[in-house]
């Protein structure tokens, strides 16, 4: 099986948002929500991007206050956090005034309205682009903070992955050939979950390997 990353139109959707927001003049707003199920992928797809882009990217923890967020923000960026909270605030807005890092946060939906002001509030003063990634819901969420809600110039949903997309999996990840009726099947089974579908094809490609089959099809696959 290879190991690369894979430019789903999940991933492709992400991209496009992120390069729009790094692009938008000083002044404007630069961020960005994506929401999606479990299991599509934003996660791997934000990390990604922070590899690529020299981003930051941050795990919202459970009951995350906003000075522990920046605390470890500044400590992403590589500095050692100031102790009080409005010392490490003006910290983190000297560091992004000087030099700007799109910040990534993800499982946004665990923070509470103070932290995600504070966050509005940041970007408001250094204008750094960021990028909120939640649940489905979190959208529908955020539309009660129609102060924050209006900051995003970029929603991004994930959708379940359809047999397109696995196709270009199958075909990137595996060293054998999956016959259009296995594609089928692998959408179906795995509900377009994206760790479902990796899955799926480790497994089946690890069969065909024992079997010493060069082409899979959906009679062959054995979970």
């Amino acid at each position: 099986m290879h190991h690369k990353f894979i430019f789903t139109k999940n991933v492709k959707k992400f991209a496009s948002a992120a390069e729009n927001i790094n692009h938008k003049l000083i002044g404007m707003e630069r961020m960005a929500l994506v929401a999606g199920e479990p299991g599509l992928g934003k996660s791997e797809t934000a990390q990604w991007y922070h590899a690529k882009n020299n981003a930051v990217y941050i795990r919202v923890m459970g009951l995350m206050t906003a000075p522990w967020l920046f605390r470890t923000i500044v400590k992403e960026l590589g500095q050692e956090p100031e102790w009080r909270t409005e010392h490490v605030v003006n910290q983190l807005k000297k560091i992004l005034s000087v030099r700007p890092r799109t910040l990534i946060l993800d499982e946004v939906d665990r923070l509470p309205k103070e932290v995600l002001e504070g966050l509005r509030d940041l970007h408001d003063i250094v204008h750094c682009p960021m990028i909120f990634i939640g649940e489905e819901t979190a959208p529908e969420k955020f539309s009660r903070y129609p102060r924050l809600l209006d900051r995003f110039v970029e929603i991004v949903r994930f959708e379940r992955l359809d047999q397109e997309d696995v196709k270009h999996i199958a075909t990137e990840f595996s060293e054998v050939k999956f016959e259009p009726d296995a594609i089928e099947r692998i959408a179906a089974e795995s509900e377009g979950k994206f760790r479902r579908i990796l899955t799926m094809i480790h497994k089946a490609e690890r069969v065909a390997k024992v079997n010493q089959v060069k082409s899979i099809g959906a009679k062959e696959i054995r979970w």
